[in-house]
């Protein structure tokens, strides 16, 4: 069902039920004036004397009493109290029973039924500001229960004190206890009806509230609860529950209860139009409405709780009405075009604020204080169609608002999306120009690489023709350690890295010299190397030259021949947690005295042996022995 309908059908109920609440009220006061009190014997009334409160002073004393209509209250009418008579006869279809004896308002009323002897019967005490423990267990706040013989003639004597400045309604009312029954049955389900819609509204917003945390909803719960309470105020059972001992505190604060949900509904009209931002001087206005109803709210609890003086402040109250009722007539009007279509269903409540306000200000003015006893339910029902409208407001608004958020969203993963791509295309671009750097590098990198080659290759070649023509043995030691360089870029050229691996850079070093200087084998050689080490390029080359170095000098100096019977070679590398150790030893002739230092291979040993952070060890006896440290080289 669209909002639209929802609100044309909440106008038309109410209109109905305003027409009819009118014509119940008319009808109520017709039957006021058409009871049994009222169609028998006059009521007759007169002042209490001073000093004298006995029922049967007056029951006596017939000529201080006069005809009720001839009756002319004085204005300090609040300082007195006066005695009603009536002579009650029940007629011929009424039965011998319990009848309940029923008012409206008055703050204390004191009964005596007395018989047709001149006796008290029974005597009994009401009224809204009588404490709880001086009410007659049968009875409650506004009627007596009492027992009556259809073939006996009572007189009802009631001293009356009304201290509310209003003018007392001496409207007593004589049921029998059945349709007493029925008719306040017939109030409270209504009542019950309303009260546990209010309820189920307020859970309703309080979970709403949790779930979204969108603050007009704390606004309109406390209007509801606040309305809720005024309406649940204006009923007995408030003050025999919550004040039972200072009824007149408990009637001092249905006011405030009002006052606060006008607070709340300003409150929420601020939250809900995001009044501030709009229109900064209506938002100055609603403040200063909210400090006027305020002070109005402290006055008037401590005119009615200090004073009992409830009529002053009722005209206050509606004086406020009327100001409340202009404020917001005035304010929508002026607003219409800047509010949103949600924002309007604010407007569709205060009309029916406006209604409502306006029949309770109707009913002050006419009714005076016999309008409380309608105020509560026409208050229940206004708030719960005020209450539904700002509800669809609220939730059309968040929906709103959550839609605009996810078109927000998505409009900035649009623009991110774009960004990203856009960044992607850059990426792609300096991809491609990168691998055409890297491409141009390698290129030059293999260009090098082949020319280092080839002058590494040349300068083999050409110690191999000095060789062949001279034989000389300085150009083979020249040889092998070119072919060590040589082995050292071709393996770094083939894996394509920075680094390469230990085991076959020895092995191929090992096997180059074997094949050079011992083709026939005749030297055994033990090689210990991990397979899974890697060097460095700046390590690879000084040792390899290292370990040509001591397997030439092996092969050229350790071995005469017949002189050993195994020759043997022993290359060791080994990682511990200090560094790295190598260990080189043959067992050959070896040395008398200790190697000289000027011996270029040694000297040359020692160089390299420096340049890679290492420190080297020579034992020349029983054959050479090096021992190599070095600080982490692998």
């Amino acid at each position: 069902m669209r909002p639209n309908i929802i609100i044309i059908l909440l106008l038309l109920l109410s209109i109905i039920a305003t027409h009819y609440g009118m014509g119940a009220i008319v009808s109520h006061n017709r039957a006021i004036q058409s009871t049994y009190m009222a169609s028998e014997s006059p009521i007759v009334i007169a002042q209490e004397k001073e000093n004298q409160t006995d029922p049967i002073y007056y029951y006596t004393n017939k000529q201080l009493f006069k005809p009720l209509a001839q009756f002319k209250p004085a204005k300090s009418q609040d300082k007195n109290s006066y005695w009603l008579k009536k002579v009650i006869s029940l007629d011929e279809n009424a039965l011998t029973g319990d009848y309940v004896l029923s008012f409206d308002n008055l703050t204390f009323v004191d009964m005596a039924l007395i018989g047709m002897e001149g006796q008290i019967i029974e005597r009994r005490s009401a009224g809204l500001f009588c404490k709880k423990a001086t009410l007659s267990p049968k009875g409650g706040r506004d009627h007596f229960n009492i027992h009556l013989d259809s073939k006996k003639v009572y007189t009802i004597l009631l001293r009356v004190k009304h201290i509310k400045g209003y003018t007392p309604f001496y409207d007593f009312r004589l049921q029998t206890q059945k349709d007493y029954l029925k008719k306040v049955q017939g109030i409270n389900l209504t009542h019950a009806f309303m009260e546990g819609a209010i309820i189920v509204l307020l859970l309703y917003i309080a979970f709403a509230w949790l779930v979204s945390r969108y603050r007009p909803y704390i606004w309109i719960f406390c209007f509801l609860l606040f309305i809720g309470f005024y309406s649940y105020g204006l009923q007995n059972q408030f003050i025999d529950i919550f004040f039972p001992n200072n009824p007149q505190l408990g009637w001092s604060l249905v006011s405030v209860f009002r006052n606060l949900a006008g607070i709340s509904f300003s409150l929420l009209t601020i939250a809900f139009l995001n009044l501030k931002k709009i229109s900064p001087q209506y938002y100055k206005l609603m403040l200063g409405l909210i400090l006027l109803v305020v002070m109005t709210s402290i006055f008037n609890f401590i005119n009615n709780y200090c004073f009992a003086n409830f009529k002053q402040s009722n005209s206050i109250n509606l004086f406020v009405g009327v100001v409340y009722v202009l404020f917001f007539s005035n304010l929508f009007i002026s607003l219409w075009k800047k509010i949103d279509r949600m924002q309007r269903f604010l407007i569709y409540s205060v009309i029916f604020l406006v209604i409502g306000v306006s029949i309770l200000i109707y009913c002050g003015l006419i009714l005076k204080e016999q309008s409380i006893q309608y105020v509560s339910i026409m208050t229940q029902f206004f708030v719960l169609c005020i209450t539904m409208i700002l509800l669809i407001g609220i939730r059309l608004k968040i929906r709103k608002s959550e839609l605009e958020h996810h078109q927000t969203t998505e409009t900035i993963v649009l623009e991110r999306t774009a960004e990203l791509k856009k960044a992607n295309d850059a990426l792609y671009e300096q991809q491609i120009q990168l691998l055409q750097k890297n491409h141009y590098i390698e290129t030059l990198i293999d260009e090098v690489n082949h020319r280092v080659k080839n002058n590494l290759q040349l300068l083999y070649s050409l110690g191999s023709l000095c060789r062949s023509d001279h034989g000389n043995q300085n150009i083979q030691s020249m040889q092998d350690r070119i072919h060590a360089m040589m082995l050292v870029n071709q393996l770094l050229v083939y894996n394509q890295n920075s680094q390469l691996k230990l085991n076959i850079l020895v092995a191929e070093t090992v096997n180059y010299l074997r094949q050079m200087h011992d083709p026939e084998e005749t030297i055994a050689i033990q090689v210990d190397v991990s397979q899974d080490w890697l060097v460095t390029t700046q390590t690879s080359i000084p040792l390899a030259l290292i370990i040509t170095e001591l397997l030439t000098n092996s092969y050229k100096y350790a071995f005469p021949k017949g002189t050993v019977d195994s020759p043997a070679i022993y290359l060791s590398i080994l990682k511990n947690e200090w560094g790295t150790t190598m260990r080189f030893e043959d067992n050959g002739v070896g040395a008398k005295a200790p190697a000289p230092t000027t011996s270029f291979g040694i000297g040359l040993v020692k160089d390299l042996t420096r340049q890679i952070k290492g420190t080297v060890t020579i034992h020349p006896e029983n054959g050479f022995k090096y021992l190599f440290e070095f600080n982490n080289i692998i």
